[in-house]
């Protein structure tokens, strides 16, 4: 009976895993630039025209037209500027977006459509969609796809060509970081519909992340087909 009692508690300890994802941050895209050059000047403008107004004394008959121009530079720049310069997080549980401490998840599983829309890779879910900008977060991209084949072809939406430029995926991209901020009290096991109220009763397929309770574990995922028996995981 010991021995059976230490063999249990083995396979519980092996049954969870630090999972892993890809950190992306955001590269400086073209847009990005010319924005930060006119943000640069616009600000140098405003900035002259401040001082020859204000400060100087005689003030400047120009100045007036310097901090005209520096404002309207510099909030053209502003509105032009990539605004969704997040990092991204890529991985088995699925796709975040990091804002700050916060981060906005979609999981493999709740994927209803991949699709490249105006230079931004779409995510759609039935409650949430993310949007990943192209020239911003190519790699992020490459990576999306590329496990959005393997995990859920059936979502996927793009043609071979509104992916061409973006980069080959290779081991060595992002920073890998454990999965964090998970939230799974609240699911329901996609097998059962039973209730997930605590984490340790939650299992996940390795492949699309679906949920299952632990007692409701199916030998197939509902979702994607995949083998569970001894390959779904704890947290």
């Amino acid at each position: 009976m010991a021995e059976n009692k230490k063999v249990s508690k083995k396979s519980r300890k092996r049954e969870k895993v630090e999972r892993k994802e890809r950190r992306f941050a955001p590269s400086q895209g073209q847009s990005s630039l010319y924005s930060g050059v006119g943000g640069m000047a616009g600000a140098l403008a405003l900035g002259a025209g401040v001082y020859g107004q204000w400060v100087r004394n005689p003030a400047l008959p120009w100045a007036q037209y310097l901090v005209a121009g520096g404002a309207v530079t510099l909030g053209i720049a502003l509105w032009f500027s990539d605004t969704s310069a997040d990092p991204i997080r890529v991985g088995p549980v699925g796709v975040a977006i990091e804002k700050g401490s916060e981060l906005t998840r979609i999981a493999w599983c709740d994927l209803k459509r991949v699709s490249i829309e105006n230079k931004a890779l779409r995510l759609e879910g039935d409650d949430l969609v993310l949007s990943v900008p192209l020239s911003t977060h190519p790699l992020a991209a490459a990576w999306i796809l590329k496990e959005a084949v393997e995990r859920v072809p059936d979502a996927m939406d793009v043609k071979g060509s509104q992916s061409d430029g973006l980069p080959e995926p290779k081991d060595g991209d992002g920073e890998l970081v454990l999965v964090e901020n998970l939230q799974i009290a609240g699911r329901h096991c996609a097998e059962s519909d039973t209730a997930i109220s605590f984490e340790r009763d939650a299992r996940l397929c390795p492949t699309c992340a679906q949920v299952y309770h632990r007692d409701h574990t199916p030998k197939k995922c509902v979702t994607c087909g995949d083998e569970l028996a001894g390959r779904a995981y704890a947290l």
